[in-house]
């Protein structure tokens, strides 16, 4: 692997606070006596961390994920999962990344994702992470403030966030914590699971401790790293170590449960973080409303964008919605099958060998009034037939299928986009991208207190905190009496899918549930109108196997250094 000595993509805090986001201006090469002697060059190289939260490499870097590869298309990350096919809606072809993942076709030979491979950019970022930290206490940043003190806990932050999403794609990790390129040298060993979960936990768990980060910053300096940030990200982690697909980590579900509930205790007790509502009249949109507010109290960590309307370009690709422009991501009829009823009851509750649905006779779904008295969360997250947008080039604009133009899955995707804003007329909102929020946290929870105890108690406390996310989304409340440890696991997950779709979970958590064997092989589902009723239609075929589960190391790293093994079956 081949590093810059430290490339600072510079941009003030003042100027995040100022333009939204961490977008600027490139500074030229500086050696760290440069960097480290000069008080806005060392917060500049502070800023560079955070902005190596995303990668900002690609043209199309506006978009949310890795597998994009046009400047007009958002192939989001969730299109390689059950819950997206964007691949099917787009008229000039498909996205490679998106592609490599439905087919199976993943290799460690080619890049699996997109220009830069996760596994060299977050390890390009952890290395300037630990220059940062060998030379941030004698740089001149005043100790007055804790302004030295937080710098150098936000690196070491940051660094541990680097690790974390490492972790999530590949499983096992080089630890390094010198500022030295690690891939240098014929001992760089990769650790195993154990070790590297435990790296990573007692980093943040250490930066969980009182006076570590502040709770809260002022307005100027939104957007970084906190107690609480620390303390999510602790409870993420061992999560997903205590999952089927990491269990050789040695974590357990109880570690997780309990990390998570420290961070609900601290944060309901203190006012810190809660669920956001809208102010009326929007109250009952409070869910849509919450991604264009760009702060409020249910973002826990954010990456700061500029206003801007690029993620229209997932409305319908063709007049009057978004001409000229491709569609990459859209929602399969899977994702909008796990939406429930207003009244809290499920419409499908599984599906015959032949991928027909079972209805639930006690929901009242109609399979031709699909979308009537459902959770309103569909409505506020994905275009469908009927569906109308306030204003679409100054005028209402209402989706009918029926009409002849590529509707690919017939769904589109309005998640982030605000719609008070005339986003075909120039209008721009907020789009930052919320990388961690409470109501994730609360289903973290939910999921690990099930999943540690098989008991009355434990489902009580998960179905508690599932119930204030569903309270907020207007939709039927949960009694934990109804379920076992094991329903109550399906009923969590998919909550989780709804309440967090197209936010780059679905792909890790399908994962590390081990699951992503059955619902991968599945083609994806769309939906049509054939002689004015509504028709299911398979849009692809796909194929995945185990060893997608983790992806491949690039392979020069397994070449150069005998003590880098690769993941199984690359």
């Amino acid at each position: 692997m081949k590093y810059l000595y430290i490339l600072l993509t510079a941009t003030l805090l003042t100027a995040c606070s100022k333009n939204g986001g961490f977008d600027g201006t490139d500074l030229d090469e500086l050696t760290e006596q440069k960097v480290f002697s000069d008080v806005d060059n060392t917060r500049k190289a502070l800023v560079n961390l955070y902005g190596s939260m995303r990668d900002q490499t690609n043209g199309n870097s506006g978009s949310f994920s890795r597998l994009f590869d046009l400047n007009t298309s958002n192939g989001m990350l969730d299109n390689a999962t059950d819950d997206g096919a964007g691949n099917v809606t787009r008229s000039a072809g498909t996205v490679p990344g998106i592609q490599k993942y439905i087919t199976g076709s993943i290799s460690a030979t080619t890049n699996p994702v997109s220009a830069t491979h996760p596994w060299t950019y977050y390890y390009q970022a952890i290395r300037n992470a630990n220059i940062f930290l060998a030379n941030v206490g004698n740089s001149p940043l005043p100790a007055t403030n804790n302004e030295k003190k937080y710098a150098e806990n936000e690196a070491r932050f940051l660094r541990a966030y680097f690790y974390h999403e490492l972790f999530r794609w590949f499983g096992p990790l080089v630890i390094n914590t010198k500022p030295t390129d690690p891939f240098a040298f014929a001992d760089t060993r990769r650790e195993d699971l154990k070790t590297t979960v435990n790296f990573i936990v007692s980093e943040l768990d250490a930066l969980s401790q009182p006076g570590m980060l502040p709770d809260q910053w002022g307005s100027a300096d939104y957007g970084r790293a906190t107690r609480t940030a620390a303390m999510a990200y602790k409870a993420r982690t061992l999560l997903y170590a205590a999952s089927p697909l990491f269990q050789a980590s040695g974590a357990t579900w109880k570690q997780a449960a309990d990390a998570a509930e420290a961070l609900i205790t601290y944060a309901d007790a203190n006012s810190i973080h809660s669920l956001y509502y809208a102010p009326a009249p929007d109250r009952a949109k409070s869910y849509s409303r919450m991604f264009n507010e760009r702060a409020n109290p249910e973002n826990i960590l954010v990456y700061l964008r500029a206003a801007d309307n690029d993620l229209y370009n997932n409305f319908p690709a063709f007049n009057p919605w978004n001409v000229n422009k491709e569609v990459a991501t859209a929602p399969t009829q899977w994702l909008v099958d796990s939406y429930d009823m207003l009244n809290g009851t499920q419409p499908i509750i599984g599906y015959n060998a032949d991928l027909s649905p079972i209805i639930n006779p006690a929901s009242g779904y109609d399979e031709q009034k699909p979308y009537l008295n459902r959770d309103p969360r569909l409505d506020q997250s994905i275009l469908h037939n009927g569906s109308t947008w306030p204003l679409v080039n100054k005028a209402p604009a209402t989706v009918d299928i029926r009409t002849p133009n590529a509707w690919g899955s017939g769904y589109f995707l309005v998640k982030w986009l605000d719609d008070r804003i005339d986003h075909m007329n120039g209008g721009k909102t907020s789009q930052n991208f919320i990388m961690m929020r409470y109501a994730e946290v609360l289903l973290n929870y939910a999921e690990a207190i099930n999943e540690a105890s098989d008991d009355v108690t434990a489902r009580q406390k998960a179905v508690t905190q599932i119930n204030r996310i569903r309270d907020r989304a207007g939709v039927g409340q949960l009694k934990a009496s109804d379920y076992t440890q094991a329903t109550l696991r399906e009923r969590i997950r998919k909550e989780r899918r709804v309440e967090l779709a197209f936010e780059e979970h679905r792909f890790f958590d399908i994962r590390r549930w081990k699951i992503a064997t059955d619902v991968m092989n599945r083609p994806a589902i769309g939906i049509s109108m054939v002689g004015g009723k509504y028709v299911r239609k398979q849009l692809d075929v796909r194929n995945y196997s185990e060893r997608m589960n983790l992806s491949p190391l690039p392979v020069n790293e397994v070449n150069n250094a005998p003590l880098i093994y690769q993941n199984p079956g690359y």
